[in-house]
Parts: structure tokens; sequence; C-alpha cells
């Protein structure tokens, strides 16, 4: 593992991006993770498994990484405790009491109904960015019942950002691996989720690192599927 990188920690990367190309957001943040690295530009290299799963190399074996971009903002995130995944949404106006209802459980659709008026959109990301990353976590993204899995309802709102990861009880955490998750990144101007999977991930620490928008240099992408992760 590279000495920037803390062991038993999940870093995040966030950077500005420019707009919805993937491509453009991919580069940035890639680069944006050379410079937390302390890394010479282009040494990080992401691609993708047979799978489509995310695949960095470069920061040598032993770390999972996920990846998020969206409306201006994009996220990759580092661990060395397990499978990870990462979405970074930014919060706008949706039909977010509909929406709840529609991809949501009751009680999960009733608790966004719940909020008032103002604040039912940031609820809706709230929940879906958790969900998002823990589809990715499991590599199934929100296909297969992803939506359907339960997402935490935070105990205070607006909610407090996370810095370590806690436990989200489910009947996928057991006898199978457990998974954990944090926001350490929430509020009306971007809401980030961060889960892990495995007995290691309850109470890791998440490191945020907010990074301006490196220069895109040539090269600094590769890609073996086009697949979004």
């Amino acid at each position: 593992m590279n000495p920037r990188l803390t062991p038993r920690r999940i870093t995040v990367v966030v950077t500005p991006t420019p707009g919805l190309d993937a491509a453009a957001s991919r580069a940035a943040v890639l680069g944006a993770a050379t410079r937390v690295c302390g890394m010479a530009p282009g040494s990080l290299r992401l691609g993708h498994d047979e799978a489509g799963r995310p695949l960095l190399s470069g920061l040598g074996d032993g770390l999972w990484v996920s990846l998020s971009h969206g409306r201006g903002l994009a996220a990759l995130a580092l661990s060395d405790v397990g499978p990870v995944g990462v979405d970074v949404e930014v919060p706008r106006r949706v039909a977010a009491e509909q929406l709840a209802h529609r991809w949501f459980g009751p009680a999960e659709a009733a608790w966004v109904s719940a909020r008032p008026g103002a604040e039912r959109d940031l609820a809706f990301f709230w929940l879906w960015t958790h969900k998002e990353a823990m589809g990715k976590a499991y590599g199934t993204g929100l296909d297969t019942g992803g939506l359907e899995r339960p997402g935490p309802l935070p105990r205070h709102w607006p909610p407090v950002p996370g810095r370590r990861l806690h436990p989200l009880p489910g009947p996928e955490s057991a006898p199978g691996p457990a998974h954990s998750v944090a926001a350490p990144l929430a509020g009306p101007r971007a809401v980030l989720a961060v889960a892990a999977l495995g007995p290691r991930a309850p109470g890791t620490p998440v490191e945020l690192r907010l990074c301006p928008a490196p220069p895109l240099r040539a090269g600094h992408l590769t890609s073996r599927r086009e697949a979004t992760p």
C-alpha cells in the first residue's frame, strides 16, 4: 500500500468535474488522487475487471476501489479493509416524495414524506447515495433488489457527517459479510456515502480529501471497458 495512505482507513478523494462527461470526470478524480498520494502525474491507471468493476493500478496490491461521478463532482474511494462502494450526488429539485414511494420501502418512503417540503430532496438523495454505495460494494449496483436493501435513516436531521463506518443491520449482514456505511459529506450542496464489506469494516475511519480540479492530461485514464461502475 502507498505510504501516503494510512492502513485500515478508507480514503475518499472528491474533486469538481466538468459537467456530466464520464471520461473527463474519471480523469479529473484520478488526477486528484495522484496528488493526494504524492505520485507523479499519470502513475495511476484506472481500468475495469471482467465483471465491470473499477480496477486501479499503480498503488500496489490489496486495495479495493470504487468510483462515482455526477453533476459536477466525482469521488474515488480506496479501501484496504474490504470491497468498497461510493456514490456522490448534488441534491437538486426532484419529485422526491413520488420517487421515494416508487423506489424505496414503506418506512423509508414515509420518512422522506415526513421531512419538511424544502428538505425532501436532500432526504431522497441521502437514501439514494447509501443504496448506490452498498450496491457498488456488493458488485450488484441497484439491480437485483438493490433499491430494496435497507438504507440508514440518520439519527439527527439535518444529517451529521460520519467519519467512521458503522454497521448497517439487515438480512445480508448475517451469516454473510457485514456491510458498513458512512456519509462523510452530507448537506444541501453535496451528499456522499461510502460502504464497505467484511468483518474489518465496522469502525474504520473515513478520510475525506476535497481537492481542486487538477489540469487534465492525456494518458491519465485507461479502460478495458466502457461500462460505468
